[in-house]
C-alpha cells in the first residue's frame, strides 16, 4: 500500500515544485513588462505538462497493482496482460467482484492506450488528479480486500 501513497506524494511534490517555478518565472516576466500573453502561454504549457505527470502516475499505479497480485497469487508464473492476471487472481481468491473487475479492465485499457498510443506533445488526454485519485482509491480498496479480506 505504501507504494500507492508514495506515488501520489511524489507526483504532488513534483507538480507543486513545478508550479512554484512557473509562478516565479511568471513574476519575473511581469517585472520585465513582458506581454501577458507570454505569461498565459507559460501557465498553459505548465498545465499541459502536469497532465502528463498524472498520466505517468496512472501507468505506475497499474504496475504496482500487477506486481502485488503476482507476488501474492502467482509468484512462480509469468502471465501477460492485466486480464489474464485478474482472471487467475479471481479464480484462486474469489475476492474481486464483477463491477471492480470490469472497472479494472477499463483502467487497464486506458493505461494501454497511454503506453502504446501516447498522446502527442501539447495534446494530452484530459486525465487529471481526480482521475488518478479515483483509480488510486479503487486499487487500494481491491488490494486491501485481496490481502486482508
Amino acid at each position: 500500500m505504501s507504494d500507492y501513497d508514495y506515488t501520489k506524494r511524489l507526483i504532488n511534490e513534483i507538480i507543486e515544485d513545478r508550479n512554484k517555478q512557473i509562478e516565479i518565472k511568471g513574476k519575473e516576466l511581469e517585472a520585465q513588462k513582458i506581454d501577458s500573453e507570454a505569461i498565459s502561454d507559460l501557465n498553459y504549457y505548465a498545465y499541459i505538462d502536469n497532465l502528463f505527470i498524472w498520466h505517468f502516475g496512472i501507468w505506475r499505479l497499474q504496475g504496482i497493482f500487477e506486481g502485488i497480485i503476482k507476488q501474492e497469487f502467482f509468484p512462480n508464473k509469468n502471465m501477460l496482460g492485466l486480464k489474464s492476471k485478474l482472471d487467475y487472481t479471481r479464480k484462486v481468491s474469489n475476492k474481486i467482484n464483477q463491477d471492480d473487475y470490469n472497472e479494472l479492465l477499463e483502467w487497464g485499457k486506458l493505461r494501454n492506450a497511454l503506453s502504446h498510443f501516447p498522446p502527442e506533445q501539447y495534446r494530452p488526454s484530459l486525465l487529471q488528479e481526480s482521475d488518478f485519485n479515483d483509480y488510486l482509491e479503487l486499487l487500494k480498496k481491491i488490494t486491501t480486500e485481496l490481502i486482508n479480506g
